[in-house]
C-alpha cells in the first residue's frame, strides 16, 4: 500500500525531510514541518499510522460500542497540555473527553475511611493549596512539608533514584504513604521503593531540573497553557482526558492532514 503523499521540493526549497515512523512522535513531527512550509515524506512500514495509539472497537449496548485501547487509554491534560492543544488546532474541541464530572474523585482508604483526594491534586502535586489544606488525607505537618516543596533546592545530579527516595526527598515522608503509593505505584503496580523514577516517572525529574519545583513548575506549565488559549472553549483541564471515539482519534486527524506520508513500503 501507498500512500503517494510524497511533498515534492521546487529548486528554491530546502532539501525534504525524512521521518522514520508514523507514530504520534512522527505524525506530530510532520505537522509542525507541514505548518512551517518544509517538505518532508514520513515513512511507515506497516499499513496504519498511529504507532502503539491503537483503538479498538467491539459490539456493546444499543449504538455505543466497547472501546479497547492497546496502550495508554488518556493523556495528562493538566500537567501537559499539548494534547490538548494540538486537538484544537487539529477542530477536535467537540470530541474531547473529560473525567466524568458526577464521579470526579479518586478515593484514599485512610484508617477504615474512604477520602476523596483533593481537587486540583495532579497525581501527587497539589495545584490548589486551599482544597489541599482542607483535605483530612493527610496530617497538618505532612501537608505543610509537601506545601514547602518549592524551598527544596533541586537535585543537580543525572543519577536514578527510587520513586520512594525522590517524593521523600521532595514532598516528605507522609508523601510517600498516603500519596506515592496509593497513586503512583497502582500505575505499574510496584513498590515506590523498588520504582524507578526514571524509567516511570521521568517528567518528575524534568519538572525538578527545569523549574527548580514540582509544585513550582505544575503551576507555570498551566499558566502556560491558559495563556495559550488551551482553556478558552470553555472546558476545565482535568487530570486526565481522553476522546470519544478513544486515543486514535487524534494520530487519524493528524493522518488526515498530512500531505507526505508513504505507508506499507516495507521495512525502514
Amino acid at each position: 500500500m501507498s500512500d503517494n503523499r510524497t511533498s515534492h521540493p521546487t529548486s528554491q526549497s530546502p532539501l525534504p525531510v525524512a521521518i522514520i515512523g508514523g507514530g504520534i512522535t512522527g505524525l506530530t513531527a510532520a505537522w509542525e514541518l507541514q505548518k512551517a512550509g518544509v517538505p518532508y515524506v514520513l515513512l511507515e512500514k506497516s499499513e496504519r499510522l498511529g504507532g502503539k495509539i491503537q483503538t479498538e472497537r467491539f459490539d456493546g449496548f444499543g449504538d455505543a460500542p466497547f472501546i479497547v485501547e492497546r496502550a495508554g487509554d488518556a493523556f495528562l491534560a493538566a500537567q501537559k497540555p499539548w494534547a490538548m492543544e494540538l486537538a484544537y488546532e487539529l477542530g477536535l474541541d467537540d470530541q474531547i473527553l473529560t473525567t466524568n464530572p458526577a464521579q470526579p474523585a479518586v478515593h484514599i482508604l485512610k484508617d477504615g475511611v474512604l477520602v476523596p483526594v483533593p481537587a486540583g491534586l495532579q497525581l501527587i502535586i497539589p495545584t490548589n493549596h486551599d482544597t489541599f489544606l482542607a483535605s483530612p488525607l493527610m496530617s497538618e505537618d505532612g501537608k505543610a512539608r509537601v506545601l514547602a516543596e518549592e524551598a527544596i533546592d533541586p537535585y543537580a545530579g543525572n543519577d536514578d533514584e527510587s520513586v520512594a527516595d525522590f517524593v521523600r526527598r521532595r514532598l516528605g515522608d507522609e508523601a510517600v504513604e498516603m500519596l506515592a503509593e496509593p497513586l503512583l505505584s497502582g500505575i505499574y503496580s510496584a513498590h515506590p521503593e523498588e520504582q524507578s523514577l526514571l524509567a516511570t516517572f521521568p517528567r518528575y525529574r524534568q519538572l525538578e531540573q527545569t523549574y527548580g519545583s514540582l509544585i513550582g513548575g505544575v503551576r507555570k506549565i498551566m499558566e502556560e497553557g491558559r495563556s495559550r488559549g488551551v482553556e478558552e472553549k470553555g472546558r476545565n483541564l482535568t487530570t486526565f482526558m481522553t476522546f470519544v471515539g478513544g486515543t486514535e482519534t487524534l494520530t487519524k486527524a493528524l493522518a488526515a492532514r498530512l500531505i507526505g506520508t508513504e505507508q506499507g513500503i516495507g521495512k525502514v
